[in-house]
């Protein structure tokens, strides 16, 4: 790692100068992959594996090193910009983001949308052509994209109505998110993972929505008593390749690259599926307290949604017949 880091500080201080150029004296192709996730993350360990095989597959010509934790100074809502400006080869995100760069990828965000990860992937069938043409409009290709779990809220005190929610201070992720916890009387903060626990620690926040995943990685035991099964979106991480690294490649690394991506994402998208629960005991096992919401609560709380919904298609226009579509086809029957 410190030699990783150590040539990418080099590699710096030449002026339009990506770390993959720099690679000269080492054997083959090496890039840079930036994630902001912590080591311990499901996401990370898939970029690891998905790392090993391609360096297997190509018989040592590729190797991407993977830097978790944002140990590059990265943090998710700069992963476009850094993989287009050449910074690193690649950069895993939430898609929710990009928003400010790309509007349209707040898509999956829209609070209660999709009622669990069937819908989820039902949605990306009819939007990732839309996701992809975005990546690609910034000198981007979309490796493989991944769900988190289940989101949650995190609290120190026990939620039972929408009164409870009242002078809160939560961390959110982007607009959709932000409207919200705005709309549930709280105050909502837009954070970065990286930066939930200072602001925890230092009592910027009091309350949290993230998956169980990231709760254990953050030990949120440490500040906050509840886990409250909100449900309320879908994230998918977008792992962002360079097109001109990519072009970079021989014709069969490239096929290689593209190949391998397409055969390990579904078997990521079984290891989200599975890492809900499991990091859902961890939590218990440390004290957290798991809270299912009542059904007047959760009727409180979707009720919130469809205002956001049809600010989005506002603001998105674009994004109008593709909701349509899905709409249609789990049969909801609900306009916004």
């Amino acid at each position: 790692m410190t030699i990783q880091l150590s040539r990418r500080a080099a590699c710096m201080g030449i002026a339009s100068t990506s770390v993959a150029a720099c690679d000269t004296t080492e054997r083959g192709t090496h890039w840079d992959l930036s994630m902001p996730w912590g080591p311990s993350e499901f996401h990370v360990a898939n970029a690891l594996r998905y790392a090993d095989e391609i360096h297997a597959l190509t018989e040592g010509e590729l190797t991407i090193h993977v830097h978790p934790g944002a140990v590059l100074g990265i943090k998710g809502p700069e992963t476009m910009r850094v993989v287009e400006e050449g910074i690193v080869d690649l950069a895993d995100g939430a898609s929710f983001h990009q928003v400010g760069t790309e509007p349209f990828l707040g898509f999956e965000s829209l609070p209660y949308l999709m009622d669990d990860m069937d819908e989820l992937a039902l949605l990306y069938e009819v939007i990732r052509p839309a996701v992809e043409a975005a990546y690609t409009r910034h000198g981007l290709r979309v490796l493989y994209l991944v769900p988190w779990p289940n989101q949650n809220f995190y609290f120190d005190k026990p939620i039972y109505s929408v009164a409870d929610f009242e002078g809160l201070t939560m961390r959110s992720y982007d607009k959709s998110s932000t409207d919200l916890v705005r709309g549930l009387n709280m105050n909502p903060i837009q954070m970065p993972s990286p930066d939930v626990v200072p602001a925890l620690a230092s009592g910027a926040i009091d309350s949290v929505m993230t998956s169980t995943t990231t709760a254990v990685a953050q030990k949120y035991w440490e500040f906050l008593k509840y886990t409250v099964r909100s449900n309320h979106i879908w994230s998918c991480n977008i792992m962002t390749l360079s097109e001109t690294s990519f072009r970079a490649l021989s014709s069969r690394h490239q096929d290689m690259v593209l190949e391998l991506a397409q055969k390990l994402e579904p078997q990521f998208w079984d290891v989200s599926r599975n890492d809900d629960q499991d990091k859902l005991r961890v939590l218990e096992a440390n004290g957290m307290i798991t809270q299912q919401p009542s059904q007047a609560l959760m009727t409180e709380m979707r009720a919130l949604a469809k205002p956001i919904w049809t600010a989005f298609l506002k603001r998105v226009p674009e994004a109008r017949p593709l909701f349509d579509e899905f709409m249609a086809r789990t049969g909801k029957n609900v306009t916004a």
